[in-house]
């Protein structure tokens, strides 16, 4: 006979789904098979819609797959939803910053690196935005803040008047993977 901890439930078929779609789907996601990942990750989030992990590789892989108006629903609901994480923030500003959306990405950067000063890439994505919006002293602070010395030297170079060619519209970096319950990603 096996005993249980009173209070806990056992995992129903459709739990085991889940957690079957969601493993897959992350797993494919971390080999680069980036369609074959969407389908398991949406079976995932239809079980359990409210589910942050499901949530977060989700809208990782709307973000890859160029589905912004996609993974800027999910980080929407993950940052509503959990307002005092930072890398929650960065991925919904990375968002705003591939689609331009340069006023919403600076507040979500600015937003992170006022949850976590020492965010690095926060500071240095939002030296991007400043950059692209124009105001370089504002970005070589970040840039600065963030250790990407080349960029501040740079940013130096436009407030002195020298042409500054921003950056082509390059793929932004892709969101940071959610963590797993230790702090590594997973």
């Amino acid at each position: 006979m096996t005993t249980r901890t009173k209070g806990t439930k056992e995992p129903g078929p459709a739990d085991e789904e889940f957690l079957q779609q969601l493993h897959r789907g992350g797993e494919l996601l971390g080999a680069g098979k980036v369609t074959e990942a969407k389908d398991f990750l949406e079976r995932a989030h239809q079980l359990q819609p409210r589910h942050e992990k499901a949530q977060n590789l989700l809208g990782l892989t709307y973000f890859k797959l160029g589905l912004f108006d996609r993974a800027a629903e999910l980080y929407e609901m993950l940052v509503r939803d959990n307002p005092v994480d930072p890398t929650l923030r960065v991925n919904l500003g990375l968002v705003y910053l591939k689609t331009n959306a340069l006023q919403r990405a600076a507040r979500e950067f600015e937003t992170a690196t006022d949850l976590a000063p020492d965010h690095k890439k926060a500071h240095n994505y939002l030296g991007l935005t400043f950059a692209q919006m124009g105001e370089y002293g504002r970005a070589r602070e970040h840039f600065l803040l963030s250790g990407s010395d080349a960029m501040a030297e740079k940013m130096s170079r436009a407030i002195a008047g020298e042409a500054y060619s921003r950056p082509p519209a390059a793929p932004a970096p892709a969101p940071a993977r959610p963590r797993d319950e230790e702090g590594s990603a997973t």
